[in-house]
């Protein structure tokens, strides 16, 4: 296996395991050798309450009644115990570790909501390697960031498939998940390798057959907005922002323009492929430090109006910080929405009354309001505060960082000791996943449909002169997730 450079890193953590706390003691972060060179240990159980569908010391097939029936045991005599469990079955396997790799965002403009995510992938690799693996075998993840950005994460991801690592679990990092997706250079399809988790929104992560998402996608997210806007609320004019940098920004306009035209008849108004900000249809470009011009070229806002921003946070804080740019307004019906990168606690307070009454979406149940007393967000919130004090458990690319590696987990349980990708692939092609933590009842996958998630839930900012939080707002769902951006 290829040495790395050793620019590197990989996390290895101390605990300190005292009365049954599972409290975080020291974490070192050390050069990594090759892939596979060491685990990752961990606190337990971090809070009573555990959902019962991820149990971290359940063993292989015989983990629970939702095992997939058609799965054979695999080679005679193999069982879910060190020594026991066939060894070296697959690329990245080895008889104590299932080696896997991903890049993340821990800096550049993404970071604002995707750094939090690494945190709470590792809150569940601590505990199923605390309490003994997955069949005699340890998590070991490697993290490289990208800084979200498309050439770099390629080139991340390529070494890491030349590295042989088994699986990608969550992907943070979308940008550059989506160059090597089917519709881009396909090396993951030429691989093999499964892309685990996913949370990243991007309609190539449910078109590709390797990809196993677990977040609403971005385009499902637009049109729902505009579904709920248009027939519940009787919106009549409808504008969009949106970061035009990033794939993210781009696929929702064209989804959202896609079904304003569905519902009314007509495009949004300026609506342009270019993406340029015209009217009520304004791309613009990233972390700039003023957006006046754009804001007197945006005629969005009025009665009757919904206005979506598909930004990154600090975009959208310039953006709700000028004076100009349009506001909630509850008297004249006038909307102002915010897709889920938005929904961090930095950015409600930081935008302050500029976003009293913003409305931002989630497909996850975040730990607020009557959420807040549930056993599933109890056990996410000690998991994650476990693995680090500071990380916000509000924000939901975190959660959804946390319920991808569930999804892995659960899906590693089903397969056994005989681990291989092809039979991890069969079991998350005909998987459902109840965690208690998203919108979406149950999130279920299909061979022919990786579109397990389809609604998400609104949450208005509250802030009169301090940050007071979020309030429960309306449910929307997406009844073609399949339309992909069209």
């Amino acid at each position: 296996m290829r040495a790395k450079p050793s620019a590197f890193w990989k996390t290895a953590a101390i605990f300190v395991i005292g009365a049954g706390s599972g409290i975080l003691a020291s974490v070192q972060v050390i050069p990594a050798g090759s892939v596979g060179s060491g685990t990752e240990q961990g606190p337990g159980p971090a809070g009573p309450g555990a959902v019962a569908s991820f149990d971290p010391g359940a063993a292989g097939p015989s983990a629970g009644p939702s095992q997939v029936a058609a799965l054979d045991d695999g080679p005679s005599g193999l069982k879910c115990a060190p020594g026991l469990n066939g060894g070296a079955t697959d690329k990245g396997v080895t008889a104590t570790a299932i080696n896997l790799a991903t890049t993340v965002v821990r800096s550049g403009p993404g970071a604002a909501f995707l750094a939090d995510v690494q945190i709470a992938m590792e809150a569940v690799v601590n505990k199923v390697n605390h309490a003994g693996g997955i069949c005699g075998r340890q998590l070991v993840v490697t993290y490289r960031d990208d800084g979200w950005n498309s050439s770099l994460g390629q080139k991340y991801l390529r070494n890491f498939m030349q590295d042989e690592v088994f699986a990608i679990p969550v992907g943070p990092s979308s940008e550059g998940l989506n160059a090597v997706a089917k519709d881009g250079s396909g090396e993951i399809d030429e691989e093999g390798i499964p892309v685990v988790g996913t949370d990243g929104m991007l309609i190539s992560q449910y078109t590709d057959p390797w990809f196993w998402p677990v977040a609403v996608s971005t385009a499902s997210s637009a049109r729902l907005m505009v579904i709920q806007a248009a027939k519940k609320l009787g919106i009549t004019d409808f504008a969009i922002v949106f970061d035009k940098n990033y794939k993210f920004g781009v696929e929702a306009a064209q989804a959202f323009n896609a079904e304003v035209k569905r519902q009314t008849g007509k495009d949004v108004e300026g609506f342009n492929e270019a993406n340029t900000c015209k009217a009520n249809f304004c791309g613009v470009e990233a972390a700039q430090p003023t957006y006046a011009t754009e804001i007197n070229r945006f005629t969005g806002g009025g009665p009757n109006s919904l206005v979506a921003m598909f930004l990154e946070p600090a975009t959208a804080l310039t953006w709700m910080g000028n004076s100009d740019s349009p506001k909630p307004d509850a008297d004249a019906n006038a909307l102002v929405w915010g897709a889920q990168p938005l929904f961090t606690r930095d950015f409600g307070v930081k935008c302050q009354s500029a976003c009293d009454g913003v409305t931002v979406w989630t497909g996850y149940r975040p730990n607020i309001e009557e959420y807040q007393y549930e056993p599933a967000l109890r056990t996410y919130v000690a998991d994650l505060r476990a693995t680090d004090p500071n990380v916000d458990v509000f924000n939901q690319f975190a959660q959804g960082g946390y319920v991808g590696m569930q999804l892995l987990v659960e899906a590693l349980q089903k397969v056994g000791p005989h681990l291989t990708r092809d039979r991890l692939r069969a079991v998350l092609d005909s998987m459902t996943l109840k965690t208690g933590l998203t919108v979406d009842p149950k999130l279920r996958w299909a061979e022919e449909n990786h579109y397990a998630a389809a609604c998400m839930q609104g949450f208005t900012i509250n802030y009169k002169g301090t940050f007071g939080g979020w309030r429960t707002g309306a449910t929307s769902c997406d009844p073609h997730p399949e339309y992909g951006t069209n």
